[in-house]
């Protein structure tokens, strides 16, 4: 196997010791460092460029991502706080390495906010190739836990499930060690959700009294939300969708008897009061029919 495709088991990034410990010995790190497929990042730390920034941070500070970055790094929906959560162990000294390789050379991230949080706590010994620069996902959902709303919490670990990362086993487990507080959640999730936005709107929705169903079948589409058996809700929460193709379904659900809205990231965040009013006048428009 080609060491560039091992450094992918541990994220693009890993000590010496990780990679020693699959049989991957110092001559061929080395050799790989002179041949340009490993950066070094720190002494005893190699890494490939597809490497995170923020992972590299961590390690020249001796810390692991936690929280809604090490959520990111996983795929796993991590709200809207982007900043780069560290945890420190505790008798850290906040000795700060100097890179061997500029962070610029490595994978910048899709949001970027130049400032770090620091979380104290003890290392815990992972298992296997986790790699040793973030923390578990059940450890980032705990710290994600203790800043954000249930909803967003929600979010995470039904996006967890979803990314196939975790099992709703799992989920149960993580739930019984989070806040009580948030204990409600192991009766509301459904798992269903395609993302965190949708997942967060349905909660929201559902709050307000709506009857909502999710992953509706409708002909060929399959839609997000349906509230009260005939108005879908699409959400377009990333940059992916294509404008002509989005009008050929909405033309096709429309057709077969649905009305349908459309709201993105910002609907439902920023514009939530008038997103609500919108999906009134819809369902009192169509209650006058």
């Amino acid at each position: 196997m080609h060491i560039t495709t091992t450094l992918q088991q541990f994220g693009f990034l890993a000590s010496r010791r990780q990679l020693e410990s699959v049989n991957i010995g110092r001559h061929r790190i080395n050799r790989a460092i002179a041949d340009g497929d490993l950066l070094p990042v720190r002494r005893g730390w190699v890494a490939t460029a597809s490497a995170s920034q923020a992972s590299v941070i961590a390690v020249l500070r001796g810390a692991r991502l936690t929280g809604a970055t090490a959520l990111g790094s996983y795929g796993i929906w991590c709200g809207d706080d982007h900043r780069i959560h560290l945890q420190v162990p505790e008798d850290s000294h906040r000795v700060t390495q100097a890179p061997l390789t500029p962070i610029a050379r490595f994978t910048p991230p899709r949001f970027f906010v130049p400032k770090l949080v620091t979380h104290w706590a003890p290392f815990e010994v992972g298992d296997g190739p986790t790699p040793a620069w973030r923390v578990s996902i059940s450890d980032a959902i705990g710290r994600f836990a203790t800043t954000e709303p249930a909803e967003q919490v929600a979010a995470a670990l039904e996006s967890a499930v979803t990314t196939n990362r975790m099992t709703r086993r799992n989920v149960a487990h993580i739930i019984q060690r989070l806040p009580k507080r948030l204990h409600w959640l192991s009766n509301d999730l459904t798992f269903l959700a395609g993302s965190g936005l949708e997942t967060i709107s349905k909660m929201r929705f559902d709050a307000l009294g709506f009857r909502v169903t999710q992953q509706v079948q409708i002909g060929i589409d399959r839609v997000d939300l349906v509230i009260d058996g005939w108005l879908v809700i699409e959400l377009d929460g990333d940059q992916w969708h294509e404008p002509a193709t989005d009008r050929m379904r909405t033309n096709r659900i429309i057709r077969s008897g649905y009305g349908v809205l459309r709201f993105g990231y910002a609907d439902i965040f920023e514009r939530w009061e008038e997103t609500v009013a919108t999906v009134l006048r819809m369902l009192g428009d169509g209650h006058r029919r």
